[in-house]
């Protein structure tokens, strides 16, 4: 027997379980708020109206309005469906109920239980010995009754919850009682508990958490780990929610060799604004017996007439911080802490650039005259106009800065450099005249006696840049594009005398690819290098024709020069001498993935005066699916580096994993870093464990840490994630 009828508000219980992560209006947030989240999804006030098609075996309707359903019985809206044994309508008490094999779905959510009551006047529905499964959390539970009432409230007693599958109780939260209240977006449990394997190990009489979008403030989950120069460590972190587009997280961090340490992040997001501010201070460190803090500024701003602000800013109480407080690589290497403010406007034509900036210098070993200046400040104007009268592309750069540095030669650059070009195509071949000059200008103070306050300098720039693109089908079926791509490019710069010059920001770099083909072989505009040379490089690449894979790539090149460079960058006490060589190193590089699963690079700077390899890389990795990866590296560099590197994340068995790291100076004879890990995942919680061991920077000790993170999925983690970072880096990025 099939019914139709129009709807009074039929159940629409989705109660879903989550791991509540506190949106974030910034990019990252240090901590996570997990408690679960049933969030009830009552009927929209659309299917009001909508038809309810009801399906029934036999059906007894009376005079009095009462009605009786023998089963199965089947109702349906839209993806909402409802199926029961039987069920039945009292007039009296308006009040609709199903009983026996009682089933509910929406589509996404399944939810089952003994009977099912709706009151129709109080909008109430009331489940008995109700089970859920939320098949895209994944998660399933209990509880004993679920009321749930179209205002926006859902009652739950006697709550049982976890992400295991069926047959499968590992880890499962109880809770005497559950409230939610949907319109404030806010959740109440009460007498809640955590067994893993059965044995409690976390109650909590009381708590609150948010079950919408909506965050709120409370505690977090704690990490704890151990460090050689910490001891042992537990952070127990604070959420604050201060207001729809701002929130704190307050961190008190203990380590038992250092003294409690209150750290304070807090972030600010709004429509053309954004803000991400850390500080922390840790009281007379019990190892050195002073004060220690940290900042570290971030933000980002769009103002009127399209200019954008930011700002970035880190400082430091003590060189040593870093080391004693943190086992991050990227913070524990840094040798300057950089401070500055920028502007940045961009039109059609024009890059503008602001800029205030300066340093804080933490290494030790770094002499207070080769410490950075700060540009207090740097003002750029680069324009550029393609293809314009005659067809030639014009470009203007220019750079005003000021510079400044306790006890050393101080004062402002300007720099101009107009520059005219050619660019000419061809069927892949293209060919680009270019004419520039660049002028340097200064206004110094604190100069020595005999140096003047006032030098400049100009020089024109002449090249031509020239190349050519071939390719064709390769392979028995066209399988594979192979190119050819050869690149020649003159330059002439004359000598101009530079001696009188201080050198504020420039640098003579590493020479590879990139600096091949740049025209001024410094970077900076304190010294324009003479020069009268041919560079030439060509490369050939082999692509998958059918989707353009790179699958091999190989180029080689050098530079050649008629005159001997003059212009040097000084070193006490004296500059060095002028380069007499008639050639730059040869530089090849070699990439190849070929093979599905192996990658492998290659780098090589050849001298080919002394016969010998300057600089040398080798990097070779196996990665037969997103899990697994091998890697290899070799770096050399004549006098200074040779080092090996290994690493690899590796199922071992079907629930065990493992990640390692091992790096050797095979110059110093020594181990530079080293971590392993071990990992047990089951299906629905993990356990982690890693230990590592870096060399300190400043003092050449090693720093052994011990991070633990243990993980209930769909719910929370407990711990460091220390080891799933170092996991994701191993995987990623392979030319480490």
């Amino acid at each position: 027997m099939r019914a139709v009828a129009t709807a009074t508000p039929l159940l629409a219980l989705i109660s879903t379980v989550v791991c509540a992560q506190s949106p974030a209006p910034a990019e990252s947030l240090r901590g996570i708020s997990c408690w679960p989240e049933p969030v009830p999804k009552l009927i929209s006030e659309d299917l009001q109206d909508d038809v309810i098609e009801m399906t029934t075996g036999d059906a007894d309707i009376a005079g009095d309005g009462n009605a009786r359903f023998k089963g199965p019985v089947t109702m349906r809206s839209r993806d909402i469906s409802l199926t029961a044994n039987s069920a039945a309508y009292d007039s009296k008490t308006a009040t609709f109920t199903a009983e026996g094999g009682i089933e509910f779905q929406d589509g996404i959510n399944k939810l089952s239980g003994s009977s099912v009551t709706y009151d129709t006047r109080n909008e109430l529905f009331t489940f008995t010995n109700g089970e859920f499964e939320l098949p895209q959390t994944p998660a399933r539970g209990s509880a004993a009754t679920l009321e749930v009432s179209k205002a926006g409230y859902l009652n739950l007693d006697n709550v049982l919850y976890t992400s295991c599958p069926a047959g499968n109780n590992d880890w499962i939260l109880k809770a005497r009682s559950i409230e939610i209240d949907a319109n404030k977006g806010v959740g109440t449990a009460r007498g809640a508990s955590l067994a893993f394997k059965g044995v409690p190990f976390l109650y909590v009489p009381y708590f609150t958490y948010p079950v919408s979008d909506e965050r709120k403030s409370g505690l977090l989950f704690p990490k704890f780990g151990t460090s050689d120069r910490r001891g042992a460590e537990l952070e127990a972190p604070y959420y604050w929610n201060i207001g729809t587009n701002m929130d704190a997280t307050i961190i008190p961090r203990y380590m038992s060799k250092r003294g409690l340490q209150l750290g304070t992040e807090y972030r600010f997001l709004a429509r053309n604004h954004a803000a991400l501010l850390w500080g922390d201070y840790l009281s007379d460190d019990k190892e050195i017996g002073i004060d220690r803090w940290q900042y570290d500024v971030e933000t980002e701003s769009m103002l009127p007439w399209s200019w954008r602000s930011t700002i970035r800013a880190s400082g430091i109480s003590d060189d040593q911080y870093y080391e004693d407080m943190s086992s991050n690589r990227q913070q524990t290497s840094q040798t300057n802490l950089d401070r500055r403010l920028d502007l940045e406007r961009y039109t059609e034509n024009w890059s503008l650039f602001l800029r205030a900036q300066d340093f804080q210098t933490i290494d030790a070993a770094i002499l207070p005259e080769d410490e950075p200046y700060a540009q207090l400040p740097q003002f750029v104007a680069d324009g550029v106009w393609r293809d314009g009268l005659l067809g030639l592309d014009y470009k203007l750069g220019t750079e005003a800065v000021y510079f400044y540095r306790k006890e050393s030669t101080n004062g402002a650059r300007l720099h101009v450099q107009p520059e005219i070009a050619l660019p000419l195509d061809y069927r892949g071949f293209y060919l680009t005249p270019e004419i520039a000059y660049s002028y340097s200008a200064y206004q110094l103070q604190d100069q020595p006696v005999d140096q003047p306050d006032n030098p400049s300098f100009g020089a024109p720039i002449g090249s031509v840049d020239t190349g050519a693109v071939f390719d064709r089908l390769a392979g028995k079926n066209g399988q594979l594009l192979v190119t050819l791509e050869p690149r020649v490019q003159y330059t002439y710069i004359p000598f101009r005398d530079q001696s009188d010059i201080p050198v504020f920001d420039t640098i003579t770099p590493d020479f590879n690819l990139v600096q091949l083909f740049r025209k001024n072989r410094f970077i900076g505009y304190d010294r324009l290098g003479d020069t009268n040379q041919l560079s030439a490089g060509i490369t050939s690449r082999f692509l998958d024709s059918g989707n353009g894979r790179e699958l091999m790539a190989v180029t080689i090149g050098q530079t050649r020069y008629f005159d001997t460079g003059q212009v040097t960058l000084p070193t006490p006490p004296d500059e060095t001498p002028p380069s007499s060589f008639d050639a730059s190193n040869y530089i090849a590089e070699l990439d190849i993935r070929a093979w599905n699963s192996w990658n492998a690079g290659m780098a090589v700077q050849w001298d080919s005066e002394r016969s010998e390899t300057d600089r040398s890389s080798l990097r070779l990795q196996y990665r037969p699916d997103g899990s697994k990866a091998i890697n290899v590296g070799y770096r050399y560099v004549r006098d200074s580096v040779e080092q090996t590197d290994f690493s690899f994340a590796w199922p071992l068995a079907k629930k065990w994993s493992a990640i390692g790291r091992y790096n050797y100076s095979l110059r110093d004879n020594k181990a530079l870093d080293r971590f392993a890990g071990l990992e047990y995942e089951s299906c629905c919680w993990a356990i982690r464990l890693l230990g590592q061991r870096t060399i300190v920077r400043s003092s050449g000790e090693s720093d052994s840490t011990i991070s633990f993170q243990f993980e209930l999925k769909g719910f929370s983690n407990v711990g460091s994630g220390s080891a799933t970072s170092l996991e994701r880096d191993i995987l990623g990025n392979w030319t480490q």
